[in-house]
């Protein structure tokens, strides 16, 4: 992520020349603001191309995704290409990248005093903001941070005033100084190792596929007609549909579990400012999960989760009726990850899911599941999906370069009187 500037002489004025990181509501604003007024500047008006670019690097960048801008997730998301393109012989990013350093270049010549520069390094993606020469600005006082009252601290500590048996203040004057410039490195340091980390969080992680990219997603919850093994009647004609037929038809009914789980996805996707729509499994079409990412919540009760996970290595099986599994191609005759549903749900004590994050090798977008073998199963996967905290388990088991895979989960959950508990990896498969 962006190096963060440390807050200099006082907590009311900003630095000149400072590198500027918008960790905050107020500082992001800013950036928005100002990236508007180039937008609208002659140098990118006229050329959506680069306007584009520009835009969504700075996106990218606030969103915390800044350091992994490469030249091939700015290929397929701004300029459509495929995700298997060749950058060797294709420098359409390369080449407008370099279009829009040189008409930054030519906003900030007219001398904006004052204003923010969005500035594109030689050699990277991410934009670097920066206030150049400016005079000094009356803002709130920062927020005190545990790295701030870190480096407080350490500033105590080396230009504490002298006891009765120090020097004089001439002599004094050279090592306070060294012990200024001592704590502006160590400022800018932890408060930059703070950002880095935010950004390489696990959570941050999984979820940049879909939150990078500029479609909405699909939401498609499983409901009663995805679980049936037979088709469901035939409503007939819309104009002669009752209201009481069609709020009790299998296309409109859900499982209270799984809505507990769409919800938590939603929230995530809503707190993270990305567009969704939502779709029962019976609604969603084929096009749908061609025009952007896609969650799916739901195993046995959503035909898209099915069809997505029957050739992959862990899947559903029905050895018996009544009984499912999760089996592992690599070992068939494992029969551990299983449930029978003629158990009574009060005495069930276990379940099982999947979690998958993958390119569909048919639509070609990004799809997340959270699917349970039963509806408990599915509501911890929801919940293991949308905790940072869970997250931290998959980058524990999860191999170097993890978050640029496609990834197949097998999780296991304590289920206690109907109410599932946090969720373990049992298994795992990355590709």
């Amino acid at each position: 992520m962006i190096a963060n500037n440390l807050q200099e002489a006082g907590p009311d004025e900003r630095a000149r020349n400072a590198v500027f990181s918008p960790d905050t509501d107020l500082g992001r604003e800013e950036v928005r603001s100002q990236l508007q007024r180039i937008l609208a500047s002659p140098a990118f008006h006229n050329s959506k191309r680069y306007a584009a670019v520009l835009k969504y690097v700075v996106d990218q960048t606030l969103e915390g995704f800044g350091d992994q801008l490469k030249e091939r997730t700015i290929g397929i998301e701004v300029f459509q290409r495929r995700p298997d393109y060749d950058t060797s012989t294709d420098h359409a990013v390369r080449s407008a990248v370099a279009e829009v350093r040189k008409r930054l270049a030519q906003y900030y010549v007219n001398d904006c005093h004052g204003e923010l520069r969005i500035e594109l390094q030689l050699g990277s993606y991410m934009p670097q903001f920066r206030w150049v020469d400016e005079a000094p600005r009356r803002t709130a006082a920062p927020e005190r941070t545990a790295a701030s009252e870190q480096i407080a601290r350490i500033a105590a500590s080396l230009i504490a005033p002298p006891g009765p048996s120090a020097p004089a203040p001439r002599k004094v004057w050279v090592p306070a100084a060294w012990a200024a410039a001592g704590c502006t490195f160590l400022a800018t340091a932890i408060i930059a190792g703070t950002a880095f980390s935010q950004a390489r969080a696990p959570f941050n992680r999984f979820w940049q596929p879909v939150l990078s990219s500029r479609a909405p997603v699909l939401l498609c919850i499983g409901d009663q007609q995805g679980g049936q093994q037979v088709p469901s009647e035939d409503l007939g004609p819309l104009h002669d549909l009752t209201l009481s037929k069609f709020q009790n038809s299998a296309q409109t009914i859900v499982s209270e579990y799984d809505a507990f789980a769409l919800a938590r996805l939603a929230g995530l996707l809503e707190a993270r400012g990305k567009m969704f729509r939502l779709a029962s499994q019976s609604d969603a079409t084929f096009t749908d999960l061609q025009n952007g990412p896609a969650i799916l919540v739901g195993l046995l009760n959503n035909t898209w989760t099915e069809r997505l996970v029957e050739r992959l290595r862990f899947n559903v099986d029905q050895p018996a009726p009544g009984k499912f599994v999760i089996r592992d191609r690599n070992n068939p005759l494992k029969n551990d990850w299983s449930v029978d549903y003629s158990t009574p749900y009060l005495d069930l004590t276990k379940d099982y899911a999947l979690v998958l994050r993958m390119v569909d090798p048919k639509t070609e977008q990004t799809v997340i599941v959270a699917a349970g073998v039963t509806v408990f199963g599915t509501a911890a996967a929801g919940h293991f999906l949308t905790s940072k905290n869970e997250m931290e388990k998959l980058a524990a088991i999860a191999p170097p370069g993890w978050e640029n895979k496609n990834m197949e989960l097998v999780l296991s959950t304590d289920v206690i009187k109907g109410r599932s508990g946090p969720a373990s990896i049992v298994a795992a498969q990355f590709w």
